[in-house]
């Protein structure tokens, strides 16, 4: 069990396929992205891994994002993975949202908000 995030276009993650992310335009993401290593072999296509994370470096143990089903999920991030998500959505012209359709669960785990706080990403859409 656990608390999944996903990056959506869909007013709700598990909204009917609306305005899906594309999977062909979540590979070109991740082909631009030097943080972001695609995993061969996963059992699931446009898995990756953020090999840049500020604490989690050895594989298998960073912090890993999917495609799925017109979105981008991940399971349990910390702050730093949220804030990572909160950047890719932008580029994407995307949201984060968790399981419940909302951001407040995660926004508490959040300790910057505001670009002067070294942040530097967007505060998310609603």
């Amino acid at each position: 069990m656990g608390y999944d995030l996903h990056i959506t276009r869909r007013e709700h993650w598990a909204d009917p396929e609306t305005s899906d992310i594309s999977f062909e335009e979540w590979l070109i993401y991740v082909n631009s992205d030097r943080e972001l290593e695609l995993m061969e072999g996963e059992s699931s296509q446009g898995y990756c891994e953020w090999n840049t994370h500020p604490t989690e470096r050895a594989p298998n143990s960073r912090p890993w994002f999917s495609y799925w089903n017109g979105n981008i999920d991940t399971k349990n991030p910390d702050a730093p993975t949220i804030r990572r998500m909160i950047g890719i959505a932008s580029v994407l012209n995307a949201k984060v949202q968790g399981d419940d359709y909302t951001q407040s669960h995660y926004l508490n785990k959040l300790h910057c908000f505001q670009p002067s706080q070294g942040c530097g990403f967007p505060i998310l859409k609603n």
